[in-house]
């Protein structure tokens, strides 16, 4: 497909740049060189990165929700379920399907955006002339290198195996690296799954350069050095684990260890408490952690993609409640079986789930992750919106916990697991498991306190662990719905890996390859 070549003037340039062909230049079109001169035009460009990760089809709706609906943490309601995201349920996924399209389309959108800004930065920097324009376009830059670094980041956690010593360095294993917007390059083929990583960690470096170190907390809307090395702990834990064999030698999972060490010692991010009341909103109370969930605030959240009343993405609660202001239809009901996970002290299992009769006065776990922050819904209706919050200080927690595991330190493992669970469970002492016992435990922990935030499938898929639900009650009956068991030697368990989507196969003249899920 033709690249865009004329650029609309600001409205239009950052709510809907894409991809088409154009045979004439509108009044208010600019040609594309010209589009990003001063500082000016790169703080438009920037904010225009910004707004595509409110895509629906990312983190606001598709890109987390299909992933946990695919693996066990939700079973499909057997009266009120109408087909919404049956066919990730049933594993029913194909190379056509629009939403696997989506997301693959939502996060290459991101990173054409970026590497525009790359392909042009140069003649914006040798138009800046003051010291604050040049700080401003700097942070700019760290900004956009981020952006780019997130989005390769999630391909390679959604469309990619996970890597081992085995697969590191074979050809059509990892991403498509597309690193400049120019038309004149050739269509780029899918690289190693090392040079996928290498590319995510360069650029990462080079946030880390340019970010400025001020940012804290109450910047969580912006990218910040707490976002890069939070997401350095991630990457590097993906890339350490791959062999599923603890080594103390392991350099990947020690740099894990450092990047989430970072976070947590810039002390400008704290594990919201869950245990005791801190907020009161008319009549009702609510702890730091309820306000997380309900209202988008925190000094825990990291980054999170801001939105208001007139600007938003998806609307990631209305399917999981399905209420209408009288009666409520969710398409999917908490699962008993991950429910059970739960401590009875544990106050996350009252801010995620509910009991309630719903339309058809069944007795059913609604999903309430998401119930809507009241200072974005607005009207009569409630529209369900949340600002998402792709990195939270509990998840480096958890990333630093397995790496320490890995790396066979069970005592700072348990150490981390500690710190958190006492900030979630009242009257929690310290976690004691060793062993295979704590890894156990370091799963569970992932799944009460990352619950339907998109990490369950991948999580799974980095295990080699089985897909498995359990039966129960007013949910969807058989072997591919409520009681599916998907083990690793399982001929369907490639789909935990994302096929790549059809058209960009043919669009390449296969020149981008798919994966085990295409065939």
């Amino acid at each position: 497909m033709k690249k865009l070549k004329i650029l609309f003037l600001l409205s239009v340039l950052i709510f809907v740049f894409s991809s088409c062909e154009m045979d004439l230049y509108p009044d208010s079109a600019i040609p594309e060189k010209e589009a990003l001169h001063t500082i000016d035009d790169c703080d438009d460009w920037v904010v225009g990165i910004y707004s595509a990760f409110k895509n629906s089809a990312l983190y606001s709706g598709d890109m987390v929700l299909l992933q946990d609906i695919q693996a066990d943490l939700a079973c499909a309601a057997l009266r009120t379920n109408s087909g919404i995201y049956t066919n990730f349920y049933q594993w029913n996924i194909k190379s056509t399907t629009s939403d696997i399209s989506g997301v693959y389309n939502g996060l290459y959108t991101i990173i054409s955006r970026c590497n525009f800004f790359f392909d042009y930065k140069d003649q914006v920097e040798s138009n800046l002339k003051t010291t604050v324009d040049k700080e401003n376009f700097k942070k700019r830059l760290g900004e956009v290198y981020f952006a780019r670094a997130l989005a390769f980041s999630e391909l390679i956690r959604i469309f990619c195996e996970p890597m081992t010593s085995a697969n590191a360095n074979t050809e059509n294993m990892g991403i498509s690296l597309a690193t400049t917007y120019s038309d004149d390059v050739p269509m780029v083929k899918r690289s190693t799954l090392l040079e996928s990583y290498n590319q995510v960690i360069s650029d990462l470096k080079q946030a880390e350069e340019n970010l400025p170190a001020s940012r804290t907390a109450a910047d969580s809307p912006y990218f910040s050095l707490g976002s890069v090395y939070a997401l350095q702990a991630r990457v590097y834990l993906n890339m350490g684990m791959g062999d599923l064999v603890c080594d103390k030698n392991n350099e990947y999972l020690k740099k894990s260890v450092e990047a989430a060490g970072k976070v947590i010692k810039t002390g400008a991010y704290t594990l919201s408490d869950a245990v005791n009341n801190a907020y009161q909103i008319g009549s009702a109370v609510y702890t730091d952690y309820q306000m997380m969930w309900l209202y988008d605030q925190s000094d825990e959240i990291i980054w999170k993609i801001a939105m208001t009343p007139d600007s938003y993405g998806g609307t990631i609660g209305k399917y999981l409640l399905g209420y209408n202001t009288v009666n409520y239809s969710p398409q999917y009901h908490f699962s008993e079986a991950i429910l059970g996970l739960y401590d009875e002290n544990d106050k996350r299992a009252a801010a995620f789930c509910s009991q309630i009769k719903d339309a058809y006065g069944d007795n059913v776990y609604i999903i309430t992750k998401y119930p809507g922050n009241p200072d974005l819904n607005g009207g009569a209706t409630p529209k369900f919106i949340n600002m998402p919050k792709p990195f939270r200080l509990s998840e480096v927690y958890l990333n630093r916990a397995e790496a320490y595991y890995w790396l066979n330190d069970d005592e700072n493992a348990q150490k981390d697991l500690s710190s958190l669970k006492r900030k979630r469970i009242s009257g929690f002492g310290s976690v004691s498991a060793s062993g295979d016992d704590l890894l156990k435990e370091i799963k569970n922990e992932r799944i009460r306190e990352l619950y339907m935030e998109g990490f369950r499938l991948s999580d799974l898929k980095r295990w080699r662990d089985p897909v498995k639900r359990e039966k129960q009650l007013y949910s969807i009956d058989g072997s591919i719905n409520n009681q599916l068991n998907v083990k690793y030697t399982d001929a369907r368990y490639r789909f935990t890996t994302w096929p790549i989507p059809k058209h960009e196969i043919e669009a390449t003249n296969g020149l981008v390859v798919g994966n085990a899920s295409n065939y």
